[in-house]
């Protein structure tokens, strides 16, 4: 039998089988994955009444979208957005350029005590400091409830600089050579030519670094105090682990709809509606970078 002028190959049963039981696999862990965020979707977008009777699973009874409203127009959730946007813009630049500009360095072979630097480098991947240890440092660099804690610590990364270099080592080095002859210094050759030929692996470095901010609370909760610092994940840890939603945390659990009547929330759909405002952007964004990724990861990664 022929399709398209070729002819179709033939497979063997076991092949059937095997592939029919390798897609149903797939599914069922797709399924197992994607459900319990499904849940809580269906949870914040069922009425709150309602949804205290329980038996959601699927889909919600009684869909609006008052839980949402309610759990964005709070002051301290807008406020820990802005703080986590703004660290998760400024954070990945930063490590961008830290990262960066140690990898085109290092590429270098005529740079003097290269090994020693990168052995020296590589320690910190391997040994941690303890977390005594660095709350004093942070203390005594006055990083304490400070926005810059946000940023500064993550600012290297041994393990993304090393695949930069060795991205940035296959670049020739005639082409550095004639951007120095027409008078171009290091800085200008890194960021008028390294960076531009090296995408997916910048892309890579700063959608690692873009998730590694947006996830992170543990920063905030041993080394931030502050409430007008507070970050989405930090919020969300306190509703969910130290069950404040009905104190402090998000307020009054009770808000007008827009007429005569009065809307109230219980404490689990503000959990649920939380978890998915926290959560949804990251989880819309990060697919779209994710042959970047894979790209980025696989160049700096394959000597020939």
């Amino acid at each position: 039998m022929r399709i398209f002028g070729r002819r179709r190959i033939r497979r063997s049963t076991g092949e059937v089988v095997f592939d029919s039981l390798n897609a149903l696999l797939m599914l069922l862990v797709a399924i197992v994955m994607i459900y319990p965020f499904w849940y809580v979707l269906v949870y914040a977008l069922n009425n709150s009444q309602d949804a205290s009777s329980g038996h959601l699973w699927l889909w919600p009874r009684k869909i609006t979208l008052e839980n949402i409203l309610f759990v964005i127009n709070r002051p301290i959730l807008q406020r820990a957005y802005l703080v986590t946007i703004a660290r998760t813009i400024v954070g990945p630049i930063i490590h961008l350029v830290v990262t960066g500009f140690a990898a085109y360095a290092l590429s270098k072979r005529s740079l003097p005590g290269r090994k020693a630097i990168t052995y020296y480098l590589i320690v910190p991947m391997f040994i941690g400091a303890p977390l005594v240890a660095t709350y004093v440092v942070y203390a005594r660099l006055h990083l304490l409830n400070n926005f810059l804690v946000y940023v500064l610590p993550g600012a290297f990364a041994f393990f993304m600089m090393a695949i930069a270099r060795a991205l940035f080592e296959d670049i020739p080095a005639s082409l550095e050579e004639s951007a120095k002859m027409d008078g171009a210094g290091y800085m200008r050759i890194f960021f008028r030519l390294i960076l531009p030929l090296s995408t997916p692996i910048v892309a890579t470095i700063l959608i690692f670094s873009a998730v590694g901010n947006w996830l992170d609370f543990f920063t905030n909760f041993v080394f931030v105090q502050s409430a007008s610092l507070a970050t989405l994940q930090f919020l969300l840890f306190q509703i969910v682990s130290q069950n404040q939603a009905q104190s402090g945390v998000m307020g009054p659990m009770q808000i007008v709809s827009g007429s005569t009547t009065d809307f109230r929330i219980s404490t689990e759909t503000v959990k649920a509606t939380t978890l998915v405002v926290v959560t949804l952007p990251i989880i819309f964004i990060y697919p779209f970078f994710q042959g970047y990724i894979i790209k980025g990861l696989l160049l700096g990664s394959i000597k020939e």
